[in-house]
């Protein structure tokens, strides 16, 4: 997908270089596209319009793929996170659980005291 954009965006300024050349007369039309009459200008002008209205239309949608799919790839990285965070809170109260047992429930210790006294 960032293939994709970059490709786009290259294609997008690779346009406007073009266009603003063929505009200011630094590109003449008729040596490069053998145009003859106004009919074709007029003709070529309205191709470049249409041309540039299809490569913005594509690179709006390929930046609005991408900004999904990085949203995608967050949202998947948050729920890892949050079983993460699950597993850990877990093991902790199994730990303090296990930890915090009192004396009494070991017998041996039980059985010691008692053969002190």
């Amino acid at each position: 997908m960032k293939a994709l954009k970059a490709f786009l965006d290259f294609l997008v300024i690779s346009y406007i270089v073009f266009t603003v050349l063929l505009l200011t007369s630094v590109l003449n039309e008729n040596t490069i596209l053998d145009i003859n009459s106004e009919e074709q200008v007029l003709l070529l002008y309205k191709a470049i319009v249409a041309v540039g209205g299809v490569i913005m239309f594509a690179r709006l949608l390929a930046n609005h793929l991408y900004v999904a799919d990085l949203k995608h790839e967050q949202h998947l990285a948050q729920l890892k996170i949050n079983g993460l965070k699950a597993d850990l809170y877990e093991k902790r109260q199994e730990f303090r659980s296990n930890s915090y047992r009192p004396q009494a429930e070991e017998p041996e210790a039980e059985v010691r005291l008692l053969k002190q006294a």
